[in-house]
């Protein structure tokens, strides 16, 4: 809350728009069986923006917050599953601080209300993979812990595409706690058969749900690219963001142990942990290891397996033994600066959260600016109209037009209340299409002397676009 409270909240940005226009304008029905505001089939989350459209409607702070509450729940639920999984306050502490600091994903989470769905599929992961721990230890309830397993997996799977690796992470569980319990056959064969059930179910639905083709063609953002070099980068890129930023918090970790007469050693790590991390990983991030378009929001899910792995390693760094007395008595006197290491670290990952933070906020701000500006000209568009904003050079400092372009027609639909108006951002000088049919409402963003975006209107008269800018 200290990190995302002073900077969230200051608007929509990119295909926000896109999701409120959604939840404003189509009807359950639709929202349930079609890809809605992207190219993504995610009935679960469209419900939550549909409530959020009928909580509070175009607030994005509100909007905001509710994926900061998702965001701290998920927090909460990896802390109760390592502390379930093995027993130790240490390691439960230390993975749900570790989740905590990771970014750019916890920002793009936060600041990018969008990614709600990433927000909503890790949450549902989580807690199945809780009630997994509860059915294998349950004597009594094994029925009611199955159908929570499969409640949530299910409530996973129509989050987000990511969800459909829920049923392979709870087969891992299984696999890592097979020595320790084991359950009946049948009660495995039923809770796998219904899962891939649902599975099926899914894949129909979203093949008739218009959501973006899974194909090998590499020839647009969302489609998969069969390359060793893809696969590689992303694997770098991935696996910095998570395994190499709690890497370096897990050294800090490991010297302040030292300094408190600790013998810390990376081989007291159990192998079965690292398998268990590296498993998971490998399944969380299978969806988008051979995406050539990156995002930052890719490594939130993924993250939870690297948080596990430094929760482990904690605890084997905590239960280390400890030096001779004399040791002991020798560094005494450092005690006190045992966590700076750790503070350090915790300081430098909060400054760089804050700092990714604020250029989302100054992107969102700016979009806040512009339709303010708009609504104030009290321009009364006829139907069908279309807004053509043009500039003459990008605004790196504020974002634009990167932040408004994709959503800028429904972000009028919304301003206007009226669902057939159409927007276009455009840089001066531009080739439009001179046969626009329709009346047509031309805008201008200009730097003022002060260095303050305005907008002025070049025309709002009823009429038709006759030729390019």
């Amino acid at each position: 809350m200290a990190l995302f409270l002073p900077v969230m909240g200051s608007g929509f940005i990119h295909d926000d728009f896109l999701h409120l226009y959604s939840a404003a304008y189509h009807s359950l029905r639709r929202g349930l069986t079609c890809a809605n505001g992207g190219p993504f089939y995610t009935p679960v989350t469209w419900l939550t923006f549909k409530l959020d459209w009928v909580l509070w409607g175009t607030n994005p702070f509100l909007s905001a917050m509710a994926n900061l509450l998702l965001h701290i729940a998920n927090i909460t639920l990896l802390y109760l599953f390592a502390l379930k999984l093995w027993g130790s306050q240490v390691a439960a502490r230390w993975a749900a601080l570790g989740f905590a600091l990771l970014f750019p994903a916890n920002t793009w989470a936060m600041m990018w209300i969008s990614t709600r769905a990433h927000l909503l599929v890790t949450f549902f992961y989580l807690a199945s993979l809780l009630a997994t721990l509860w059915l294998i230890r349950s004597e009594r309830q094994k029925k009611l812990a199955a159908a929570t397993v499969f409640l949530f997996a299910t409530l996973s799977i129509f989050s987000k595409e990511s969800g459909v690796t829920t049923p392979a992470a709870i087969a891992i569980l299984l696999v890592y706690l097979r020595r320790s319990r084991v359950l009946p056959p049948i009660t495995i064969a039923l809770l796998f058969g219904s899962l891939i059930a649902v599975l099926a179910v899914y894949g129909l639905i979203r093949s008739r749900s218009a959501a973006i083709p899974i194909t090998f063609s590499a020839k647009v953002w969302y489609t998969y690219t069969p390359s060793l070099s893809v696969l590689s980068e992303n694997l770098l890129r991935y696996g910095w963001r998570t395994f190499g930023l709690l890497g370096i918090l897990a050294c800090a970790i490991a010297l302040s142990q030292i300094v408190r007469g600790r013998r810390p050693r990376l081989g007291s790590v159990r192998m079965n942990n690292v398998l268990l991390s590296a498993s998971l990983f490998g399944v969380t991030i299978a969806p988008f290891i051979l995406l050539r378009g990156r995002s930052g929001i890719y490594t939130y899910l993924p993250g939870i397996a690297a948080a596990l792995l430094l929760g482990a390693a904690a605890r084997a760094f905590y239960d280390a033994p400890s030096e001779t007395s004399a040791r002991i008595d020798h560094l005494i006197r450092f005690r006190p600066l045992s966590a700076t290491p750790i503070l350090l670290v915790v300081f430098v990952y909060g400054l760089l959260t804050v700092i990714h933070s604020l250029r989302w906020m100054r992107m969102a701000e700016i979009n806040t600016l512009l339709l303010n500006q708009i609504a104030e000209k009290k321009i009364k568009p006829q139907p069908n109209a279309l807004f053509i904003l043009t500039y003459s050079e990008a605004d790196n400092i504020r974002g634009f037009p990167d932040g408004m372009s994709h959503g800028f027609s429904c972000a009028l639909r919304l301003l206007y209340a009226d669902s057939t108006l159409n927007g276009l951002i455009a840089r001066q000088g531009e080739l439009l299409n001179p046969y626009y049919q329709a009346p047509v409402i031309q805008l201008s963003y200009t730097l003022g002397s002060d260095g303050a975006p305005r907008l002025v209107i070049i025309t709002d008269k009823p009429g038709y676009f006759p030729t390019p800018p």
